[in-house]
């Protein structure tokens, strides 16, 4: 059984924002996740002046952030086990169009596509208020054996 289902949806969902929340990238860009289910995840995020470059567009930075977040959260909601050890081995980044409007809230939705023993595959996208695609990312993420019982994981306990 996935870990969603074990402590469910809006468990789920509140301890991901408190994750996320709590940690200095997320807490400072102001990401907040909205939506979580089997398999995925939507984060939001509005927009401000110092996302931006000297050419007025969005920073890659913020972009990978959000997929980064995105596609993890989305892979974690099938864990099978709340003290796995998992994290990004790789992904891979598609910009599609430049974001050059700041007063606008960008959505970034994350799949899990597989999630196996020791690795996952996940996707995402990045789209602009207007629906408009901003970027696509494919990832894997490793997932190591759950550390022993006396350690001290805090992964969604």
């Amino acid at each position: 059984m996935s870990l969603l289902k074990t402590v469910g949806e809006e468990v789920f969902l509140k301890r991901a924002q408190e994750i996320t929340a709590s940690q200095p990238l997320y807490s400072w860009l102001g990401a907040r996740v909205a939506e979580v289910s089997e398999g995925f995840c939507e984060l939001q995020l509005g927009l401000r002046d110092e996302f931006f470059n000297d050419r007025n567009t969005l920073q890659a930075k913020v972009i990978f952030a959000l997929l980064d977040a995105a596609t993890f959260v989305a892979s974690r909601t099938l864990a099978r086990d709340r003290n796995e050890v998992d994290f990004h081995q790789e992904i891979k980044l598609n910009f599609i169009s430049a974001v050059r409007e700041v007063n606008q809230t960008i959505i970034a939705k994350g799949r899990a596509l597989h999630r196996g023993r020791s690795t996952a595959v996940v996707e995402g996208e990045v789209y602009d208020q207007s629906g408009k695609l901003v970027a696509k990312a494919l990832g894997t993420i490793a997932i190591l054996k759950p550390p022993p019982a006396n350690s001290h994981s805090t992964v969604f306990k």
